[in-house]
């Protein structure tokens, strides 16, 4: 309940901060339809953007929002993962070896690098900056959480494996978000 409240108060900031110059306007629903093309990054899309309570709005704003639900979720995921490191939540201490410890340590840094990704783009996005280095940092981010992804592909089974696949989809409905600010 916290953390709501938190992000919610969060949100009525970033949509005070998230006024750019000569973006477009319109509905979530719009918005989420020019964004998406499948019904997975869609119902993605209206999840992430169910906060945003204004009849239209600019896309910076879905877009900013988009970026700071994928690092809040990043932030999750990377805590799970630490926990699996070092034994919490019920896995005795140093219970992963070989190929499970090397994709979690894998894991590891790709979050802190793609929370750090997320940052700066959340950064320019409220610095209304959608230049090039910005579909670069986008693409960045999603590559990172494939890292992660693929690592975890060759064990035989994951625990966090659908939050990780959760958060790469979320870099992407991110990008795609961005990129109707023009952003490639």
């Amino acid at each position: 309940m916290k953390a709501t409240v938190v992000f919610l108060l969060h949100l009525a900031f970033i949509s005070l901060a998230a006024a750019c110059p000569n973006v477009p306007s319109m509905s979530v629903e719009e918005a989420c339809r020019a964004a998406t093309g499948t019904p997975l990054m869609y119902g993605l899309c209206k999840d992430a953007l169910c906060d945003v309570a204004f009849a239209t709005s600019g896309v910076d704003l879905y877009a900013l929002v988009a970026a700071k639900r994928a690092i809040a979720s990043y932030g999750d995921t990377a805590r799970a993962i630490s926990d699996r490191l070092s034994g919490a939540g019920g896995a005795a201490s140093g219970s992963l070896v070989g190929d499970e410890k090397d994709a979690y340590d894998v894991c590891a840094g790709t979050y802190s690098l793609g929370t750090g990704t997320m940052e700066q783009v959340a950064d320019a996005l409220i610095g209304c900056r959608f230049g090039d280095d910005l579909g670069k940092l986008y693409k960045d981010g999603i590559a990172q959480m494939e890292t992660c992804r693929d690592k975890l592909l060759t064990l035989t089974s994951s625990p966090l494996y659908d939050m990780i696949l959760g958060d790469r989809n979320k870099a992407i409905l991110a990008y795609f978000l961005g990129r109707l600010l023009g952003v490639q």
